[in-house]
């Protein structure tokens, strides 16, 4: 209840004083039929919905599927796009071309952050790529946790960095994700697959001159949390580069308290989920658009929320095809992880932030990052960004106007 008055700016006790006012006047639906010619609807939660007369028309036919499908629950919704694909690098729209190298990269990275935090019990990931030349300036950052009195919550020997990486010699701009304390986990060399980190920062520091590796620094969630694997689930488009992005993903099969299994992770592919068609400007950059048909151009700039590619699709017809999407995404309780594309997702963040569907036409969902979003169905929402990388400069995104 606190909760909820301070997502809707109220004074403490607020709300209970506003029951008790509506209380007063409140007279549910009589059980004696006399009110049957009555159109209405009857909710508990998950457990028993009544609809009277609500079927009649196709509005409210609608309004009892959505509130049918709504709960009051805390849950949580990741979303990201596909890693960098060839289309991507050479500044086209649509298609359906695969991953570009740093793609698949990402796809590596993304199938570690679903295990340790979709699906696990780290808080948050920090994935940084380090050269054989930087070996030394990586001896400074680094320590053993024996040395130190704050151990780990893994209570096993790991390296941790000794202090922020805010300013240091390490190239990769995203070295400036890892903070103090942080817990090296993970370890790729180049071409291979991820792996358990080294223990001591003398092997890490034996690795790294080698050659180059990506390594990931974790938090761990607090002592509190669940030791075992959350169940979660894992939606993608039908289209080649979302499940490319999703390959490193692993499905294990989990034993519940229920004494039913789980396919951790199944992969589920939805057509619904497909990037906006752009009919018969598929393949072709912005710039030929303008070039060939600048009066398609204008009118896309005047109004992009409505504006249908020839032959192709608008905001608008995304909107009526995520409806069979949302409403699912409603019903359930546990993560769920959105690999999809960059229009698709911008009407997605916007539904379950509050923001318009005329703003949402302009909102960045940058590549390489994963935008976690938890709500409870009250109004309260918390939004954590994750940035994995690899980096890429933003100019080389082909779809970013989409």
């Amino acid at each position: 209840m606190e909760r909820l008055e301070h997502a809707r700016g109220l004074k403490t006790g607020e709300i209970s004083k506003n029951i008790c006012k509506f209380a007063r006047y409140f007279v549910t639906i009589q059980d004696d039929g006399t009110e049957d010619d009555l159109t209405y609807m009857k909710l508990n939660y998950n457990s028993k919905v009544m609809t009277n007369n609500m079927m009649r028309s196709f509005l409210g036919s609608r309004v009892a599927h959505f509130l049918a499908s709504v709960h009051p629950y805390s849950r949580t919704i990741y979303l990201t796009r596909h890693g960098e694909s060839q289309y991507n690098k050479e500044c086209k729209i649509g298609g359906d071309s695969s991953l570009s190298e740093l793609g698949s990269e990402y796809a590596h990275r993304l199938g570690e952050f679903a295990e340790l935090v979709v699906t696990g019990k780290c808080q948050r990931i920090a994935c940084t790529s380090v050269s054989s030349s930087e070996a030394d300036a990586l001896e400074a950052l680094l320590e053993d946790s024996c040395l130190t009195d704050r151990g780990n919550a893994s209570g096993s020997p790991s390296v941790l960095a000794k202090t922020d990486w805010v300013a240091t010699s390490i190239k990769d701009p995203l070295a400036a994700g890892v903070c103090k304390g942080m817990r090296l986990l993970r370890l790729r060399r180049a071409s291979g697959k991820f792996e358990d980190a080294p223990t001591s920062v003398s092997w890490v520091l034996a690795e790294v001159r080698k050659g180059p590796v990506e390594l990931i620094f974790v938090t761990d969630k607090e002592q509190s949390c669940c030791e075992e694997p959350i169940p979660a689930r894992l939606w993608t488009s039908s289209m080649r580069r979302t499940k490319e992005t999703a390959e490193h993903i692993k499905h294990p099969k989990l034993k519940l308290n229920t004494d039913k299994s789980w396919l951790q992770m199944r992969h589920r592919e939805d057509r619904n989920l497909d990037e906006i068609y752009a009919g018969e400007f598929e393949g072709l950059t912005y710039e030929e658009i303008r070039r060939r048909e600048p009066k398609e151009a204008s009118l896309r700039k005047i109004d992009k929320l409505g504006y249908r590619y020839p032959r192709g699709e608008s905001y608008y017809d995304l909107i009526t095809r995520l409806d069979t999407p949302i409403h699912r995404l409603e019903t359930i309780q546990e993560p769920v992880l959105i690999i999809s594309h960059q229009a698709v997702l911008r009407l997605v963040y916007a539904f379950l932030v509050g923001i318009p569907r005329e703003q949402a036409t302009t909102i960045e969902i940058p590549l390489h990052s994963v935008i976690q979003v938890n709500i409870d169905g009250t109004g309260w929402r918390a939004e954590t960004r994750h940035q994995l990388g690899p980096f890429h400069a933003k100019n080389s995104d082909g779809q970013k106007h989409l």
